[in-house]
């Protein structure tokens, strides 16, 4: 491999080319969208306050901690390059718009989102207002309806409330939309990181997050359903190697949003 993966991205963030990894993390995420700029501005700001110029040399020593799953994570994954398939990016289901990024040695930043500046959304963007003129910068949902909505809810109730009646009409305003929004989330990339942020410096122990090699996991197959599993998540029961599923017992699954516990 002739280029290094991450070469453009780690020049982008020596230079604090803002644009060019926007452009990267909403290349990632699929569309414009203030959250995945604001992780973005949230992994720069934790990278100068932790004194690192660079994470290309940092491979297991460096661990990004977020509070919440959503297009927050996608900015911080797309910047960092600390990734769930790394295992060096872990989610906190806490339900806050925070990053803590954390060395080897134990010290941290946490970054979190003030909520004034994003309160202050609609006002900095008005012509977006009619579709995130609720508090901090949210899609204001009637009473009645239960929230969060599902991507497809969404649609649903945005062409209810624009008085569509066919996905093609909702398609082309959305595609009508697109500089506006790109130009109003991309004008977020402006604001002075003071604005924007609190930062908290921090000690943790790093055992507790520390990044692992999947491929270290020795495997077992399940003796129900035949199919591969890490031994951390094997049961036996009655004689026989069973994952969770087989086994009866109940796993969590991030989904929604939120964590629930599942049995088969």
């Amino acid at each position: 491999m002739e280029q290094k993966p991450r070469e453009e991205v780690e020049k982008m963030i020596k230079e604090r080319d803002l644009k060019g990894l926007f452009e990267k993390a909403t290349e990632f995420h699929g569309h414009y969208c203030h959250k995945v700029a604001y992780g973005v501005r949230a992994s720069l700001l934790a990278m100068r306050e932790l004194g690192l110029e660079s994470l290309g040399e940092e491979g297991g020593r460096i661990v990004a901690i977020t509070d919440s799953p959503g297009p927050f994570c996608n900015g911080i994954q797309s910047t960092l390059g600390l990734t769930l398939g790394h295992s060096d990016f872990v989610v906190r289901d806490l339900g806050k718009l925070a990053l803590t990024l954390a060395r080897l040695d134990g010290s941290a930043v946490r970054v979190s989102l003030r909520p004034e500046f994003l309160d202050g959304f609609p006002k900095r963007n008005p012509e977006l207002a009619p579709l995130l003129g609720g508090r901090y910068g949210t899609i204001p949902v009637p009473e009645g309806k239960e929230t969060p909505l599902t991507i497809m809810g969404l649609m649903q109730y945005i062409m209810e409330k624009m008085g569509m009646t066919k996905e093609e009409e909702m398609k082309k305003m959305m595609e009508e939309m697109m500089g506006t929004v790109k130009a109003a989330v991309s004008g977020e990339l402006e604001i002075p990181d003071e604005e924007m942020f609190r930062v908290e410096k921090k000690t943790i122990d790093f055992s507790q997050y520390a990044p692992v090699c999947q491929c270290t996991h020795p495997i077992v197959i399940c003796e129900a359903c035949e199919e591969v599993v890490f031994e951390p998540y094997i049961r036996v029961k009655r004689g026989k190697n069973l994952c969770m599923e087989c086994a009866g017992e109940g796993y969590n699954v991030l989904a929604k949003g939120e964590v629930a516990n599942l049995t088969r």
